[in-house]
């Protein structure tokens, strides 16, 4: 049991506080992150609706305003849509008149003042149609089914009736049957199409009356358009569906798995070789040398990646000129993805050469020196030395140096990204995909950054990063199974 004193030095109270506080932290910026990042995955998060911001509060108070609005002048609104709705018939019913008089005008019969008289007729009640549409104490204008035809038709006959009419009749003393043959040709189809227009906004107006929840459905169309672009929607495994429906990411990946099997056997043969030379007491200054080999290390991974396009650019780099001069071989990175990809294995190797090189010093060293002199005694050469005694003694640690650089060319990205963005870009095409466009060396988590940062499709996004996430721990979960499971790690 704990003494007074104890409980005076820790009280529970205060241990609570600090677990709860910890605990509440963890979650904030761990778990929360986490899951957040696996939800987007099956949503259609984009740059609209994953932070829409204050804008899908005011489209939802105005929606909420203005049905309000709607549902308290219902007897007024309809009753000002009906008078519309006469006026648009009374505005029909003058240009059917319209069209009789111009097909059977003759030169001698053709009266100008008549058509003008129409026009009048026309134009004034459509102007007062049109005033009851856009009044703000209606709103009918916020029926598309209404205001739409209604101003194709008024576009209709002001640019392809009434011009007609003012260029061929108007301040002419006499019309010749050329004039009225042109005059049909042009206004008749127009006047025609101008009713048609005029009898879809005539029945949308009555429908304000039969069915008033429908035109307030109809008038909340666009507020709910644009609510539904700013809202986040689960949309299940779309978001996988659309990856593996495009040959650029079957393709990324494919790249993905080559760059490891290229890049992790030249990782660990490189740090392997450095580090059995520079631990040999014949080589003079290994010390210092070992100090040199370590600076990849040291220097930022901006700089080593950028230093290495700058030396392999096109005709300005030195490595690329000097290659060129003396084998009489161009290199392009920017225009060879196998150039590219070939960089890309050169700075993975520059990069994390000094780790395997580290961990095999420190397991070289931990070898007894009675096993190197036995096998000295027993006449064993350099190689069979080598083979025998040292790589069996120092295969645990290079298997769990291989395991972390092989997750580490997994998840390459700094990379491709600066040096050439995954480019080249040219036709990406597999069996059973159609061809399309992309970036030749788009690693994976490349690809997942530019469908972000480019396309502004965090959806897409977040389901490719979930993929190279899932990749991972099968890849972690066999290796563990192969360690430990199978025996692998008492080897």
């Amino acid at each position: 049991m704990t003494s007074a004193r104890e409980r005076l030095l820790y009280p529970l109270k205060i241990a609570a506080l600090l677990i709860l506080g910890s605990l509440v932290v963890y979650i904030s910026f761990s778990i929360f992150p986490i899951a957040y990042s696996i939800y987007i995955a099956f949503t259609d998060a984009s740059a609209k609706n994953i932070a829409p911001g204050p804008r899908l509060y005011e489209l939802r108070e105005a929606k909420s305003r203005i049905t309000e609005y709607l549902e308290s002048r219902k007897d007024y609104i309809v009753g000002e849509a009906v008078k519309a709705k006469t006026l648009v018939d009374e505005t029909i019913t003058i240009l059917d008149e319209l069209s009789t008089t111009i097909a059977s005008a003759t030169s001698e019969n053709i009266s100008v003042a008549a058509i003008n008289r129409m026009r009048g007729d026309v134009d004034g009640r459509l102007l007062e149609v049109k005033s009851i549409v856009v009044s703000e104490s209606t709103k009918l204008y916020l029926d598309p089914s209404i205001v739409n035809p209604l101003d194709r038709a008024l576009r209709t006959l002001d640019y392809r009736v009434w011009q007609p009419v003012d260029q061929l009749l108007l301040y002419k003393i006499h019309v010749t049957e050329e004039d009225l043959a042109r005059l049909k040709e042009t206004v008749l189809p127009a006047v025609n199409e101008a009713k048609i227009l005029l009898g879809e906004a005539s029945q949308s107006l009555e429908l304000v009356g039969s069915n008033y929840k429908g035109f307030i459905g109809r008038a909340m169309g666009e507020i709910d358009r644009q609510i539904d672009e700013l809202t986040l929607h689960f949309v299940g495994l779309e978001n996988f569906r659309r990856l593996f429906d495009n040959p650029r990411f079957p393709y990324s990946l494919f790249k993905t798995l080559l760059f490891v099997v290229t890049s992790v056997p030249l990782k660990m043969i490189a740090g392997v070789t450095l580090a059995i030379i520079y631990t040999s007491p014949l080589i003079l200054g290994r010390r210092f040398t070992r100090g040199l080999l370590l600076l990849p290390w040291a220097i930022p991974i901006l700089l080593s990646v950028t230093t290495w396009r700058i030396l392999f650019t096109p005709e300005r780099g030195f490595l690329s000129s000097t290659i060129e001069g003396l084998l009489g071989y161009r290199v392009d990175i920017y225009v060879n993805e196998w150039h590219a990809f070939a960089l890309y294995n050169i700075v993975e190797v520059w990069l994390a050469y000094p780790f395997v090189m580290t961990v095999t010093m420190a397991a070289l060293a931990s070898i007894p020196r009675e096993y190197l002199e036995a096998a000295l005694v027993d006449g064993a050469r350099t190689f069979q030395t080598l083979r025998s005694v040292v790589l069996p003694l120092i295969l645990r640690p290079l298997a769990f140096a291989a395991i972390l650089t092989t997750g580490a060319s997994l998840q390459a990205f700094m990379i491709p990204l600066l040096i050439n963005n995954g480019g080249p870009a040219k036709s990406i095409s597999l069996p059973g995909y159609t061809p399309t466009t992309g970036y030749s060396n788009e690693m994976m988590v490349l690809y997942g950054y530019n469908r972000a940062w480019l396309d502004q499709d965090y959806g897409l996004s977040a389901a490719t990063f979930l993929v190279v996430v899932s990749i991972l721990l099968v890849y972690a979960v066999a290796w563990y199974y192969l360690l430990y499971r199978r025996g692998w790690a008492s080897v």
